[in-house]
């Protein structure tokens, strides 16, 4: 975001909006070292009635300041091919006063939510292709001692990966995943996210949670990632494991649990020391 504005100068403004209060906006800006784009909140009485965090699309607006794109590509579903995508959109409008070019599936009108939908070359490995090894990730402790240990059992899965490229790796690899992702998850909607589990518990026209987005474009990248390595199994079948293939797992989990998990460590450490004694005062 902020390299984009730096791009577009007074052509374009770039906003990060928090809805989870003035202070993880500060925190974003000095993680993330903003300079150049605009970073600001919503007080819990204002809350939007619709949105989503950036992973699952940005927002993009005109001149006029009417919707051209309620969600532009999903960074969970195309990756890095997702900004590329909302440059395209920018450059259309500022090079023009027509709505942005249509894209498959829809209609390009003000509120579509169309615009998810695209495609940029191929869904392979070709955006890790350039590197035949690489570093195997440490993920930074997320405070919770059982959640650490299934990270390091996925960090040495991918390890054994790297060394052997088999499908028995892969496999091995897709059982840590599929039990770690079950346990984190369980553990995230019992002590952060039972509010917002969308089981039909909400009320409909709920106005839109930080919570309710961060639970599902977590879970998502989970089921992403379990995707990748089904689909890596299936190609192993027919062809060596090569190495764009390891790499692009490995670099996949480094960013999940430095984007993700990092993200809850603190609070499900809290809340997790809390639950033992909120269990005695009710009993």
């Amino acid at each position: 975001m902020d390299a984009w504005a730096a791009k577009y100068g007074a052509s374009a403004a770039f906003v990060c909006v928090s809805c989870a209060g003035p202070q993880l906006a500060a925190e974003f800006g000095r993680r993330l070292k903003l300079q150049h784009c605009h970073n600001t909140w919503v007080d819990e009485d204002d809350m939007p009635t619709w949105g989503q965090l950036g992973c699952n699309g940005f927002i993009v607006l005109d001149g006029s300041h009417s919707v051209a794109c309620r969600a532009s590509a999903a960074y969970l579903q195309v990756s890095e091919r997702a900004f590329r995508h909302v440059e395209e959109l920018i450059d259309s409008l500022l090079g023009s006063n027509r709505a942005p070019p249509l894209l498959e599936g829809g209609d390009g009108s003000s509120g579509s939510s169309a615009c998810a939908k695209v495609r940029f070359g191929t869904d392979t490995d070709e955006d890790h292709a350039e590197a035949d090894t690489a570093p195997l990730p440490k993920a930074a402790s997320v405070n919770v001692a059982v959640l650490d240990a299934e990270h390091a059992h996925c960090e040495a899965a991918l390890a054994a990966l790297a060394a052997r490229r088999d499908a028995a790796a892969l496999g091995h690899l897709l059982h840590a995943y599929e039990a770690h992702f079950a346990h984190e998850e369980a553990l995230l909607d019992e002590h952060l996210y039972a509010d917002v589990r969308g089981d039909g518990s909400e009320p409909a026209g709920a106005a839109f949670s930080a919570d309710r987005g961060a639970r599902a474009s977590h879970y998502a990248d989970h089921e992403r990632m379990v995707r990748r390595v089904r689909s890596a199994l299936v190609a192993a079948a027919d062809s060596p494991i090569g190495p764009a293939v390891v790499s692009g797992l490995v670099a996949e989990f480094a960013r999940h649990t430095s984007a993700y998990d990092s993200a809850y460590a603190d609070r499900l450490h809290s809340a997790m020391e809390m639950a033992p004694a909120a269990a005695v005062a009710q009993a």
